[in-house]
């Protein structure tokens, strides 16, 4: 019971956004686009919170052929704090994703991701992260995201 107030300090709700590049590569199709997500959360203790976000990866174009993919990413997250102010953190989770094409139909379904990244506490509330999300997408050889964001917690 001593430690509780430790781990509840860093505990709460949070929220935030992200822009970055969003790329696919499945066959001789490769392209990206800059793709925007939100995402809210809740951090249990200082070291594991549960994420979602809705990702939209933009319209991913190569050779004429043009993919638009979004979906709701729900996560478990790890985290590593380094300093008072810088951390690393890992996540696992699901993609829940709709695809749509001008030249292979729609599509859509449910796949593992994960990611990695490192976040900065500008404030008490107020932060800035760099994140690099892996899907594996059914029939798709590389499905990525790389993103700039910021959060709040409140």
């Amino acid at each position: 019971l001593a430690i509780s107030p430790a781990l509840a300090e860093d505990a709460g709700f949070y929220v935030g956004a992200g822009i970055g590049d969003f790329g696919i590569d499945v066959g001789d199709f490769d392209g990206s686009d800059t793709g925007f997500k939100v995402l809210g959360g809740y951090q249990f203790i200082k070291y594991f919170a549960a994420e979602a976000e809705y990702i939209d990866g933009g319209t991913v174009e190569d050779s004429g052929l043009e993919v638009d993919v979004s979906g709701w990413n729900l996560s478990g997250v790890g985290i590593l704090p380094v300093s008072g102010t810088f951390s690393l953190f890992a996540k696992l989770g699901m993609i829940f994703w709709d695809a749509e094409s001008n030249g292979l139909g729609d599509d859509s379904g449910e796949d593992f991701s994960w990611g990695v990244g490192a976040s900065y506490a500008i404030t008490d509330q107020f932060g800035a992260r760099l994140e690099y999300q892996g899907f594996e997408i059914e029939d798709a050889d590389t499905v990525d995201m790389i993103s700039l964001g910021a959060t709040w917690k409140f």
